[in-house]
């Protein structure tokens, strides 16, 4: 089965010690995860496909061209040669070309991982276009505010039979 990774938002925003402005629980570890991840699946020929939260340059977060809407630098590297997906959703799906871009590379699964686990993360692989694709969310590689959220979040999709949580 082919096997796209999408790498959710994450950007400076989260990361106190990037002077983010919404800090998430144990973030530095996640992302350092991430980025071994990232790293593993190219090396297995996976597709990577980065996603970037943007708002205008008038937003509290993520404001377009801001120290916060960037790539954090544990993952900007290994994401510059790669698709990366530009949303203004919770939902990597909605109004954005990730569908084509799985489709052009004939995308049959796809691994979640990043931030917000109950945000972004969920609504992507709970998302209407998410449907034709074998889901699975790697909650190590994912987080949230809290641990506490981020293990409610999970729950929730785990009560989904078509999305697989690991």
């Amino acid at each position: 089965m082919k096997t796209a990774l999408l790498v959710i938002d994450v950007q400076n925003e989260y990361f106190a010690s990037a002077n983010g402005k919404f800090d998430q629980f144990n973030v530095d570890n996640v992302a350092q995860n991430i980025a071994s991840h990232i790293q593993a699946a190219n090396a297995q020929g996976q597709l990577v496909i980065g996603v970037q939260h943007i708002m205008p340059a008038d937003y509290p977060l993520f404001a377009k061209g801001s120290h916060g809407a960037a790539l954090h630098d544990s993952v900007a590297a290994l994401l510059a040669d790669k698709p990366l997906v530009q949303k203004a959703h919770a939902d990597s799906f909605l109004n954005t070309n990730l569908i084509d871009i799985l489709q052009e590379n004939g995308i049959e699964q796809v691994d979640i991982c990043g931030i917000m686990t109950q945000n972004c993360v969920t609504h992507t692989a709970l998302s209407p276009f998410a449907k034709d694709y074998q889901i699975r969310v790697l909650s190590t590689l994912c987080t949230a505010p809290t641990e506490l959220i981020h293990q409610i979040a999970l729950g929730a999709l785990q009560d989904r039979d078509w999305i697989e949580v690991v």
